[in-house]
């Protein structure tokens, strides 16, 4: 079901409708990644139906701070719900702790009838989940029970359907958004030809893939390349991989970045790499895209459903350096195949534009506000889910 399909309202909505959405706090020195970037363009939102209050649970920064903001988070985010001042509650999820960060709060709203939406942001949930005790699986299904279920892709919602028991007619694609520049990206013809890999490092990333398949490169074609690597994580250890294989004059090993460097990254770059074995749909890629940059990555998560291989961009097999290699050697010699890919890359990306990724969401929160506000017990399943259970018991 489409995210503008009506619902049966039991009380006329007044505007504004409040939204209070619950996740990391908004990209910044101590809010890192994509839902981070995601978070700040929500509460950027200027629709005057609607009022967005978002209220931090995760920032990157020492276990004490995360902890305050995860038990803080908690308890303003319920303090709200309690006392009337939220129409739609909003969070967002990934797995492990914040799961648990959003439970409360969502257990105040179903006793508050406040209408209530899941965001699932990483497919790293299904695997994790289906590794639980029985006893913690039913515990993540009730603590998630809300009227609606938004997950990234396509492929993710029967996976959702299937172990949280969410009517698929209450599950919404909300695909990831990104900010289109204001001009259009020409070709890139400077020399050295210069790719980028905006991530996390981290084995599970593939950042050591990308130094093996740089490696592998004949060294003429490698002598017209220059990588930067730019993202937190395993930055010490990528770095000294990129000197035990001597490709420091290649390879360029530069941590974190902010916006205004990874725009410089973006705007300088032919080719964005991003070798993952695991993601949700990275706002690296969109943003890579919008810039008219090529995308080389790989076929997991919701990536397949915006990168077609051959025709905006180049997806290769996880944990392959040698297919790799050879996909970046096609770029790095192949001009015409560079621009034609990236031309259909940036068109590609204008379908994410972040305006309509906000028409998708008023459409939900309009659909969320005028739902039957009707008080829930802790064990009264929600409107947006059918299972009981003996059903829950019965999956994985």
């Amino acid at each position: 079901m489409p995210v503008g399909t009506q619902v049966t309202a039991s009380a006329p909505v007044r505007y504004p409708i409040r939204v209070l959405t619950i996740g990391n706090a908004p990209a910044g020195p101590n809010s890192r990644g994509g839902m981070a970037t995601m978070m700040r363009l929500l509460i950027e939102d200027t629709d005057p139906r609607f009022r967005v209050r978002l209220v931090p649970t995760y920032v990157d920064a020492s276990l004490a701070a995360r902890l305050w903001t995860g038990i803080s988070g908690m308890l303003k985010a319920s303090a709200l719900l309690l006392f009337g001042f939220v129409d739609v509650l909003h969070v967002h999820y990934s797995w492990r702790g914040s799961i648990v960060r959003k439970s409360v709060p969502l257990l105040v709203a179903r006793l508050r009838g406040v209408p209530t939406i899941v965001h699932s942001h990483t497919s790293q949930f299904f695997p994790w989940f289906d590794e639980l005790p029985p006893l913690l699986r039913r515990a993540i299904r009730v603590a998630l029970r809300a009227d609606y279920s938004v997950v990234l892709c396509q492929s993710h919602v029967k996976e959702s359907c299937a172990r949280l028991g969410f009517d698929e007619s209450n599950t919404r694609v909300l695909y990831n958004p990104v900010v289109m520049p204001a001009v259009e990206p020409s070709p890139r013809t400077r020399h050295p030809l210069q790719a980028v890999s905006l991530s996390r490092m981290a084995a599970s990333k593939g950042s050591y893939d990308l130094v093996r398949a740089i490696g592998m490169l004949p060294s003429d074609i490698r002598a017209n390349v220059r990588v930067t690597l730019a993202g937190d994580g395993e930055v010490d250890q990528v770095r000294e991989f990129v000197r035990a294989n001597t490709l420091d004059d290649t390879i360029d090993v530069v941590g974190w970045v902010g916006p205004a460097d990874r725009d410089r990254l973006l705007a300088e770059s032919a080719i964005f790499v991003l070798p993952s074995y695991s993601e949700g749909l990275p706002m690296a890629v969109l943003e890579a895209m919008a810039n008219g940059v090529v995308p080389v990555t790989t076929p997991v998560g919701a990536i397949p459903e915006v990168v077609t291989d051959g025709v905006n961009g180049v997806l290769v097999r996880p944990g392959d350096p040698g297919q790799l290699a050879a996909a970046l050697q096609s770029l790095i010699v192949d001009t015409e195949l560079r621009n034609r890919l990236a031309a259909a890359a940036h068109a590609r990306a204008g379908e994410f534009d972040v305006a309509r990724w906000r028409e998708a969401l008023h459409d939900m929160w309009l659909a969320a506000a005028s739902r039957r506000r009707r008080p829930l017990s802790p064990q009264s399943p929600s409107r947006g889910c059918r299972h009981s259970d003996a059903e829950a018991r019965r999956r994985p």
